[in-house]
């Protein structure tokens, strides 16, 4: 679950199975629901961003949505069949989900990757997509949810590699950093510094 204002009010943003939802911090009341189209075991967390909420999930039968969602959306907001958008969701995609990793929301593009390695630039307001790419060989996995700073997007694989790719409308993968054992953790950012945690290690990158 995600904390979120709104309004000055506090909400609760869940990623379930059955439904995702947004409730009144106070009272439990439901603000909004969204039945879930794919992902049994919903794990990326939700991500806020100019006025809108973005949710994905990914695993078992049935799509890998990802949502744009309005934040003054109220009720049932779920899609019907046929469609990607409605009054309440600004835009969405039936296919590109994340099964573990949270997305990223940086300087106005949502990127969602999946354990693959292939991820997805959208424009966070219109949804349009601004590419796709694959980082390793095809075999690499990826547990570690992605994160931003400086200009960049760093993603680590569970091989120890961390792609540092620059952040825009253009693909460009600025290094590939090995940290010499296997990673399954989200990386962490502070004061200048990045923190990863391996299978032996912690380790402070200035």
């Amino acid at each position: 679950p995600a904390i979120h204002q709104v309004g000055g009010k506090t909400r609760i943003i869940v990623n379930g199975w059955r439904h995702t939802g947004a409730y009144d911090f106070e009272t439990g009341a439901e603000i909004w629901k969204l039945k879930s189209v794919g992902g049994d075991i919903p794990v990326p967390v939700p991500v806020f961003g100019g006025g809108m909420v973005y949710l994905t999930s990914a695993h078992g039968a049935g799509g890998a949505p990802v949502y744009a969602i309005k934040e003054t959306a109220t009720g049932d907001i779920s899609l019907a069949a046929d469609e990607t958008t409605n009054t309440h969701i600004a835009w969405s995609y039936p296919r590109d989900g994340a099964y573990m990793m949270s997305p990223v929301l940086y300087q106005g593009l949502l990127y969602v990757s999946k354990n693959n390695g292939v991820f997805n630039v959208y424009d966070a307001t219109t949804g349009e997509r601004i590419y796709q790419q694959r980082l390793g060989d095809g075999t690499t996995g990826f547990t570690a949810s992605l994160v931003a700073a400086d200009g960049k997007i760093y993603f680590s694989s569970e091989d120890g590699d961390v792609f540092v790719v620059k952040a825009g409308r253009t693909f460009e993968l600025l290094a590939k950093n090995p940290l010499g054992d296997y990673a399954m953790a989200t990386p962490a950012i502070s004061e200048g510094r990045l923190y990863f945690r391996t299978g032996k290690s912690i380790i402070a990158i200035r």
